[in-house]
């Protein structure tokens, strides 16, 4: 059957427009845009904003480097957003930068967010690499979301292995945060305790509005207490130690979590025996190759990491090799990959993920306060 003229020659020109359109996109570089979603101002903003220097100080090595998909050129791409370590914000900024096109996402910081963040890109099938540590987030997604360092239930049992083999604790008092990260570390810790016949023998809760009162305090040191493990953050620790100071009660040690190693903590006089802190995120001099990052993150943005900007570079880095080794940008490719491989970053040079998408190696590190600066006393990937 002859077509109509007029019909030929739309066909014609749509071919051609087809044809020059896919020249286009062959003859051009592939962009792998990644969609940063953490808080950059707010209590989180300073971590946040860590994880952007290193997602942005890799993307600009990987742009110089020339890395290639076949035989094009790889770029790469941030889209970063403030979600203000809000979960209202943070599902909102996640359909934005889904919407308007990106393959890939890290974060957010924290486990709330995340946990409402991580259903959303799901459906996508994006990979999308977290560094929030609540053990229930991976379960929370399709097989897309992978973790960049230690989750929570790791680190309960390195809190426990820790107090009780290091510090010889027999009489353990628990203060935890009356919320699902606080909690659940709480059951982790108490599990782990178990391989040594041991029970917390005190316990209490505390929010962001009030500290310990006296009785509490009071309840603990009638009960013995000679550790207390302390899974809350800086504001209630901050009140714990100024109730003990009070009580003139400081024949003790603390033992915290990631979220109280920070700079106001350990400038902050210390009466107590010790205090310290277990650290899924492992601070980047602590790694053989951690001195060459240093260098080009201080070189880039004049100052040293506030917390773990190390984990989004080498997010980065582990998302263009597995560009590069799938030959495609294809979200269930990227992820098959990831899974599969033994990425190539730069500073964690051990950084692996097992089907579920936890690490295979996830390493802690256990620091403690000496001369108002955080020191590393050990870090194993085995507790």
């Amino acid at each position: 059957m002859t077509l109509p003229r007029s019909l030929r020659l739309a066909l014609t020109a749509l071919s051609t427009l087809m044809t020059l359109s896919m020249a286009g996109c062959d003859d051009g570089p592939r962009t792998l845009t990644i969609g940063l979603l953490v808080a950059q101002s707010g209590t989180a903003g300073a971590r946040g904003k860590d994880l952007l220097d290193g997602a942005r100080l890799a993307a600009d090595e990987i742009n110089r480097a020339g890395f290639t998909i076949g035989d094009k050129p790889l770029r790469i791409q941030i889209r970063a957003t403030d979600d203000r370590g809000d979960v209202t914000v943070a599902t909102a900024q996640a359909r934005d930068l889904i919407e308007t096109g990106i393959d890939a996402m890290i974060g957010p910081l924290n486990s709330n967010q995340a946990a409402a963040v991580i259903p959303i890109v799901a459906a996508k099938g994006l990979p999308q690499l977290i560094t929030a540590t609540s053990t229930i987030l991976l379960g929370l997604g399709q097989g897309n979301v992978l973790r960049l360092l230690a989750n929570d239930e790791q680190q309960g049992r390195a809190i426990a292995s820790f107090s009780v083999e290091t510090l010889h604790a027999q009489r353990i008092g628990i203060v935890s945060e009356k919320s699902d990260y606080g909690r659940g570390l709480e059951a982790s810790v108490i599990a782990a305790l178990g391989k040594w016949h041991l029970q917390p023998v005190a316990s209490a809760e505390v929010d962001d509005k009030s500290q310990l009162p006296p009785e509490t305090i009071a309840q603990f040191r009638q009960a013995k207490v000679d550790t207390i493990v302390f899974l809350a953050r800086e504001p209630q620790l901050v009140g714990l130690l100024d109730s003990l100071a009070k009580a003139g009660w400081t024949d003790l040690a603390i033992v915290g979590s990631n979220v109280i190693r920070n700079r106001n903590v350990a400038h902050r006089p210390l009466a107590i025996r010790a205090l310290y802190a277990t650290a899924t995120a492992i601070d980047a001099k602590e790694f053989p190759e951690g001195k060459v990052f240093l260098e080009s993150f201080r070189k880039r943005f004049g100052s040293d990491p506030v917390w773990g900007a190390q984990y989004a570079y080498d997010g980065v880095y582990a998302l263009a090799d597995a560009a590069r080794q799938a030959r495609t940008l294809d979200a269930s490719a990227l992820v098959a990959t990831l899974k599969r491989i033994e990425p190539d970053t730069k500073v964690n040079q051990q950084m692996r993920f097992a089907a579920s998408g936890e690490q295979v190696y996830p390493t802690i590190g256990v620091y403690q306060v000496r001369d108002a600066a955080w020191s590393m006393q050990m870090m194993s990937a085995n507790w």
